[in-house]
C-alpha cells in the first residue's frame, strides 16, 4: 500500500507491504486517505527506499480524511511531494532510486477500456485457497476490464506516456456498474466515471505512480488525486515556476 509518511519533518512517500488487507481485524482495516499508526521495519530484500515492512499487530486507525471540503485537508499532506512532471519522476528515479510519486495530469488524457488478461492458473488458485482460510470473506472477482490513460506530462519533450490504471477502486466501479446497468452498458458507465467525470473544469486531477522491485524503470499508475482545482492550482504554479 502507497502511502505518506506524517512522522519526520516534511512528508515523504512510503510503501507498506505485506498488507493483507481482507485478512485484518475489523477495527484495523482503513479506508483510503486515512490516517493510521504503526510500526515499521525495514525491508531485508527491497532496497527501494520508500519500502517498509508494517508490523500488523501494532496498527491503529486514527482517522479518515472526508473530501467534503474539497480535499483541503488531503491535500495539506499531498501538495509537499507534487513533482512538475512524471518525465521528472522518471528522472528522479534513475539518479535516486526513488520509485513512487506524484504529479498533475496537465489536461484530458485519452482513456481507453481494453480487455484484461485472465488470472494465471496460480494467482487463481491462491485467491481460492485465501477465501478457505476463512469462509466469511468474500470470494476475489477478476475484472476482465482495464483502463489505460494516454496523455503528455508537462514538459516540452515529453514523449507521451500511456500507462494502465491499478487502483482497486477501479475494480469496484466495475463490478457495481455491471450490477447496476447490466453488460451492454458497464464499459460506457466506466468511461463516464473516470474521464468525463473525473477530468472536470473545476477539478485539478493528479497521479500516483510507482514501479516495482523487479523492473524499477517502468511505472505504473496506482491512483488518481482529485482535489478542486481552488485548492491545487497555485501549488503547481509554484512548482512550474520555481
Amino acid at each position: 500500500m502507497a502511502g505518506v509518511r506524517l512522522d519526520l519533518d516534511e512528508p515523504r512517500h512510503v510503501r507498506l507491504f505485506p498488507v493483507p488487507y481482507r485478512l485484518l481485524e475489523q477495527q484495523a482495516q482503513f479506508a483510503k486517505y486515512s490516517i493510521i499508526e504503526v510500526d515499521v521495519e525495514r525491508h531485508q530484500h527491497d532496497r527501494r527506499p520508500e519500502s517498509l515492512r508494517p508490523v500488523l499487530n501494532t496498527l491503529e486507525v486514527i482517522e479518515q480524511l472526508s473530501p467534503a471540503d474539497g480535499w483541503a485537508r488531503r491535500w495539506q499532506h499531498l501538495r509537499p511531494l507534487v513533482a512538475p512532471s512524471l518525465c521528472a519522476i522518471r528522472r528522479e528515479q534513475e539518479a535516486e532510486k526513488t520509485s513512487l510519486g506524484l504529479f498533475r495530469i496537465p489536461s484530458a488524457p485519452v482513456l481507453k477500456l481494453t480487455d484484461a488478461e485472465p488470472w494465471p492458473e496460480a494467482k487463481s488458485a491462491l485467491a481460492d485457497q485465501i477465501d478457505l482460510f476463512d469462509q466469511d470473506l468474500k470470494r476475489l472477482e477478476w475484472v476482465p476490464v482495464q483502463l489505460r490513460y494516454s496523455f503528455s506530462c508537462a514538459e516540452a519533450n515529453c514523449p507521451g506516456h500511456d500507462m494502465r490504471l491499478k487502483d482497486w477502486e477501479a475494480g469496484e466501479s466495475y463490478r457495481k456498474y455491471l450490477r447496476t446497468y447490466g453488460p451492454q452498458q458497464v464499459r460506457e458507465k466506466m468511461h463516464e466515471r473516470w474521464l468525463t467525470r473525473m477530468f472536470t473544469a473545476n477539478r485539478a486531477v493528479h497521479a500516483f505512480v510507482g514501479n516495482i522491485a523487479l523492473r524499477p524503470r517502468t511505472f505504473m499508475l496506482l491512483g488518481l488525486a482529485y482535489p478542486l482545482r481552488a485548492v491545487a492550482e497555485y501549488v503547481q504554479d509554484d512548482l512550474f515556476s520555481s
